[in-house]
């Protein structure tokens, strides 16, 4: 995952550095170094630890460990990929009309992403991400602006929907917190099986 978001990022100062810059250039740069920066924050601020732990915890481990670290990470890293392959299209055409394969590469990255997110949560831990789910669907929608709005408000609209995923994240766990309520690690946490504790024994 650090890896794939780190390419993106060096993939879209790349293709930036081999244009001439404008201030739509810049901006669309902008948009795809805080899009990144979205996706880190989507994944790891929770779902990693939480996926992690499920694993730890979990009776059929193997198979778990197929289809949320190989299968379902396929998907995400992908969606990463793609994204990127969006945000280069952006960055070079920013005030183009968006059509065809180049609409679907600038919405499906962030769309498959969260929705991947979703499928992952819901392998791991049986329940769905609604926020998730909002926000895919979201992403989609924007394709249908391509025709009224240029690349970079797309992109622009896009990101908004990764920061409104985020910031509904953050809104939740204030909430919980001011209730007095267990984060969804903690209440993990709380419902593991504890280890058994070890002792040394003296034979002498």
């Amino acid at each position: 995952m650090i890896i794939a978001l780190g390419e993106s990022i060096v993939v879209t100062g790349a293709t930036t550095s081999h244009l001439s810059l404008t201030a739509g250039r810049l901006l669309a740069f902008a948009f795809a170094f805080l899009a990144t920066a979205a996706l880190w924050w989507l994944y790891f601020s929770l779902v990693a630890a939480i996926t992690q732990r499920r694993l730890a915890l979990a009776p059929n481990r193997t198979g778990m460990a197929r289809d949320a670290f190989t299968y379902l990470h396929v998907a995400i890293v992908g969606a990463i990929i793609v994204g990127a392959v969006g945000d280069e299209l952006v960055i070079a055409h920013p005030t183009a009309e968006l059509r065809g394969a180049e609409l679907a590469a600038v919405v499906a990255g962030p769309a498959a992403y969260l929705l991947s997110l979703v499928a992952l949560r819901l392998r791991m831990a049986g329940t769905i991400a609604g926020r998730r789910v909002t926000g895919g669907l979201a992403c989609v929608a924007v394709a249908a602006l391509a025709s009224v709005l240029p690349a970079l408000a797309i992109a622009g609209l896009l990101l908004a929907i990764l920061v409104a995923v985020i910031l509904g994240d953050e809104w939740a766990a204030a909430r919980r917190r001011a209730r007095g309520e267990p984060s969804p690690l903690e209440r993990l946490e709380a419902t593991a099986p504890r280890q058994p504790a070890s002792y040394e024994y003296d034979d002498t």
